[in-house]
């Protein structure tokens, strides 16, 4: 199974590395002190790990072969061998959401008790995770169910076309809402980040389907 670094990944990993480089290097923090800032990071990369355990599970579930792996912001996209119903493709599609909202419900009343803040991270990371990853969007899961379900039932011209309709409006709409924010009120920069995220993978998923599109034309 082949893995790679998603656009939005390439840039989180390389910016922590340096600001932990120059944090530590100014002297202004020690390991300990950079720990206590860095280790929510590492409790969200544990929420996005579950959540694709979620998806390989499912895909296990259905007999699927995993061929490649792309680690990204919001999870990671699934290359599987060998031809999936649309039954099949809507159960692996919804296996990461399902299970991060699940670590979410589990995690929460575990915080609540005991009070331990990596519980509560966790359940609030998986809970934002497994949401977002709904959202009909081409590259998200929701969009991946909502093109399955639709092409199951009205084929799959239809379903093309009302996905690429659900997802122009939803990332115009979430980056003129973040763009207001920064601009009115300086707030927002998460959801900015976010929506610049949501462009950069949908436009990486544009470019790959191409690329497997020309490599099909030339097989011909």
């Amino acid at each position: 199974m082949r893995m790679r670094i998603g656009p939005g990944m390439g840039i989180l990993l390389p910016g922590l590395a340096a600001m932990a480089a120059v944090t530590v290097m100014s002297g202004r923090k020690d390991v300990g002190g950079l720990w206590q800032e860095l280790w929510p990071w590492t409790v969200v990369l544990a929420a996005a790990a579950v959540h694709e355990c979620g998806h390989m599970a499912a895909a296990w579930s259905v007999g699927a072969r995993i061929r490649g792996l792309t680690l990204d912001l919001l999870g990671a996209r699934m290359e599987l061998e060998g031809f999936l119903s649309y039954g099949e493709e809507i159960l692996v599609a919804a296996g990461g959401p399902f299970v991060s909202l699940a670590g979410a419900a589990l995690a929460y009343p575990l915080w609540v008790v005991t009070g331990v803040r990596a519980a509560g991270l966790f359940a609030a990371a998986s809970g934002v995770l497994g949401l977002l990853n709904l959202l009909p969007v081409g590259t998200l899961d929701g969009g991946r169910i909502l093109f399955c379900g639709t092409a199951w039932l009205w084929g799959e011209s239809f379903a093309h076309t009302l996905l690429k309709i659900t997802t122009g409006l939803l990332l115009i709409g979430l980056w003129m809402l973040a763009v207001y924010g920064l601009l009115r009120a300086g707030d927002m920069l998460s959801l900015f980040a976010f929506s610049l995220s949501l462009l950069a993978r949908t436009w990486d998923g544009l470019c790959t389907e191409k690329g497997d599109s020309k490599k099909k034309s030339a097989k011909k």
